[in-house]
């Protein structure tokens, strides 16, 4: 197979964005990787990250692939699920306690870390606007980070976050009151409702 038939099995298959792994995985060896950029049949675009040089970049599964601990959360976690009408100038991720990098600033990250009993509390997957598989705080969990001190979202923020979420017909109120309780805005969480249920 030529590479030019390997790059476009590569990009096709991982949808525009795949990892040096992947590909060696799929019996492409390094060197081939290397040419591939010279040819620019892809791009290298982080440390053992390739994509497909002529769309656009996503830079969810990008800081995702880059910061494999790093959890979308907060406003980053709205914007993916549709509940807020502002892009995001940077994106915020949650890390383990004391997790440290030096492509924050590079990727646009906004990085809050968390104790593992909480670190862990809520993670799904959902789809980029790219189509791709990212690691997310789920609905509930976010509406509860968004308005726990120190780090509040804006009130009209939160207002439609909250709005829109007592609309879903998937909305789980016992597994939000669970998690506003772990994180100590329980109180807070059953204002909201009250209001708008």
């Amino acid at each position: 197979m030529t590479l030019y038939n390997q790059a476009k099995v590569l990009l096709h298959k991982y949808n525009g964005t795949f990892t040096r792994r992947q590909a060696i995985s799929e019996g492409i060896v390094a060197p081939s990787l290397s040419r591939m950029v010279e040819q620019e049949l892809i791009e290298r675009v982080g440390p053992g990250i390739y994509a497909d040089p002529m769309s656009f970049e996503d830079e969810f599964l990008i800081a995702q692939l880059r910061l494999s601990r790093g959890i979308f959360c907060k406003e980053t976690a709205l914007y993916l699920y549709n509940m807020t009408d502002r892009t995001p100038n940077f994106m915020e991720m949650t890390f383990p306690k004391g997790y440290k990098s030096n492509y924050f600033d590079e990727l646009r990250i906004k990085p809050y870390r968390q104790i593992d009993a909480l670190y862990g509390m809520g993670i799904t997957t959902i789809e980029t606007p790219y189509g791709n598989q990212v690691r997310v705080y789920d609905i509930e969990r976010t509406l509860c980070d968004i308005i726990r001190p120190p780090h509040v979202a804006q009130d009209e923020v939160v207002r439609q976050a909250m709005k829109g979420y007592v609309q879903r017909p998937e909305k789980d109120l016992n597994r939000l009151m669970k998690y506003a309780k772990s994180l100590k805005v329980d109180a807070k969480i059953k204002t909201y409702m009250s209001v708008l249920g």
